[in-house]
C-alpha cells in the first residue's frame, strides 16, 4: 500500500545558545493533535465510504445512446378494435396545447419505465411509463402513470401511442415526446423489463397486496404464459383466492399486466403503482446493511441515463426527507380524453390543455 508523506510530531531540537533571534517550535496541545487524527480518519472512511456507495450504484446499466428508428420505418401496433369506438382519421387530431407547465427546483421528475420485452427481443415499447415526482418542500412523491395507450405527438414521427415513441427513440425520445405534449422536463429515467420487474420483487422478499375475485383468472392466464417464458411449469403459483396474498415476482408483475378487467387500463395503471408502493414500503423499513445487499441484486436488473452523482442525491433526497405521503395519479384522467380508432389502434386522444393543467396540480401543487 503506497503511504503518504509522514510528517514528524518531535519538536525540532534546538541547541542551547545565548542567541535569543532564534525561532522557536511550538508544539500543538495534546487535545489540538487527537482532534486533527480522529477528523483525517473520519475524512479517510468518509472517502472510502463515496467510494463503496460508488461501486455499488456502477452496478447499474448506463444507457447507451440510441439509434433511432428510420421515419420511414415507424409502424402502428394495431389491434381488434371496439366496433363502438368512434373512427377519426389522423387529419382530424388537431393539437393545441397552450397551456405552460410551470417547474420547480425543489421537485425532481424521474421517468419509471417498464419495458414490454420479451426474450430474444431488443428495445420494445413501455408497457409502462410513471413520472416519480418528488418534492423537497412538501417532503412527498407523487406517482402518475401517463396511459400507454395515449395518442400524442412524437417528435419527428407521425402521431402515435405514446409507447412508440421509446420503441422508436429510447429514453430520450420518449422524455422528448412528454416534454412535446404535457409541458414536463425529466429529469432522469430508470427502466427495468419484465424479467428484471420479476427478479426485483423477489429479491425484497415479495410483496402483500389485495386480490379481487374478478382478477384471479386474469391474472392465473399470465401466470401461465410468465412461468412458460421463464421455463417453469405452467400451473406453478397460480392464485386460488381473492384477498390480501403474498405475491412472488411473478405474481406481482402477471397482478400489474391486468387490464381487461374492471376500467381498462386505468385500472391496469393503478395495479402498477399499487406494486411500486408496496414495494416502496418493504424497503423502506430494511436496515442500511440490508439496503446495500439488495442493491448488489437490484441495481444489475436498471438501466438509467442518471449520473452516479445525480443517483446518490436522489437516494439521500428519498431516505432523508421523510417522506410523508406518497399520492398517484393517472394522465389523461376520465373527463381529459375521447376514445377513437385511429389507423386501427384503439387510442386515448387527451385534452393537452386540460392535462397540462392537471400535471401543473398534481407535480407543482399549482
Amino acid at each position: 500500500m503506497d503511504e503518504g508523506p509522514h510528517y514528524s510530531s518531535s519538536p525540532e531540537k534546538h541547541r542551547k545558545s545565548g542567541n535569543s533571534g532564534g525561532k522557536r517550535r511550538h508544539r500543538y496541545p495534546l487535545w489540538v493533535r487527537v482532534l486533527t487524527i480522529v477528523l483525517a480518519v473520519i475524512f479517510a472512511l468518509a472517502l472510502g465510504g463515496l467510494i463503496f456507495v460508488l461501486a455499488k450504484i456502477g452496478q447499474i446499466n448506463q444507457a447507451v445512446e440510441v439509434e433511432r428508428l428510420a421515419r420511414e420505418s415507424e409502424y402502428f401496433e394495431t389491434d381488434e378494435v371496439d366496433s363502438d369506438l368512434e373512427t377519426m382519421n389522423p387529419e382530424e387530431v388537431t393539437w393545441d396545447g397552450t397551456e405552460t407547465v410551470g417547474g420547480s427546483d425543489d421537485v425532481t421528475n424521474i421517468l419509471l419505465i417498464g419495458q414490454d420485452r420479451r426474450p430474444g427481443e431488443s428495445r420494445a415499447r413501455s408497457d409502462a411509463m410513471i413520472i416519480a415526482s418528488i418534492n423537497k418542500t412538501d417532503k412527498t412523491i407523487t406517482l402518475t402513470s401517463l396511459m400507454r395507450d395515449m395518442y400524442v405527438q412524437i417528435p419527428g414521427y407521425s402521431d402515435n401511442r405514446i409507447n412508440a415513441a421509446y420503441a422508436f427513440g429510447g429514453m430520450e425520445l420518449l422524455d422528448e415526446t412528454i416534454k412535446e405534449n404535457f409541458d414536463i422536463d425529466i429529469d432522469g429515467n430508470i427502466e427495468v423489463d419484465f424479467s428484471g420487474f420479476q427478479d426485483v420483487i423477489d429479491s425484497i422478499g415479495g410483496i402483500d397486496l389485495e386480490i379481487q375475485a374478478d382478477e384471479i383468472s386474469v391474472m392465473n392466464d399470465y401466470i401461465r404464459d410468465l412461468n412458460r417464458q421463464n421455463g417453469v411449469y405452467s400451473e406453478t403459483g397460480l392464485i386460488t383466492q381473492a384477498g390480501v396474498l403474498h405475491l412472488n415476482g411473478t405474481q406481482a408483475l402477471a397482478y400489474s399486466r391486468i387490464r381487461y378487467v374492471g376500467n381498462g387500463d386505468f385500472e391496469r395503471t393503478q395495479r402498477q403503482r399499487s406494486v411500486l408502493m408496496a414495494a416502496f414500503e418493504k424497503v423502506s423499513d430494511l436496515s442500511i446493511p440490508q439496503m446495500l445487499s439488495l442493491a448488489d441484486t437490484i441495481f444489475p436488473l436498471l438501466t438509467t441515463d442518471m449520473s452516479s452523482t445525480d443517483i446518490i442525491g436522489l437516494a439521500t433526497d428519498v431516505l432523508t426527507l421523510g417522506i410523508s405521503d406518497v399520492q398517484t395519479h393517472n394522465i389523461p384522467e376520465e373527463a381529459s380524453y375521447q376514445s377513437a380508432n385511429i389507423r386501427g389502434m384503439a387510442v386515448l386522444v387527451p385534452d393537452l390543455d386540460d392535462c397540462r393543467r392537471k400535471l401543473q396540480e398534481i407535480i407543482y401543487g399549482q
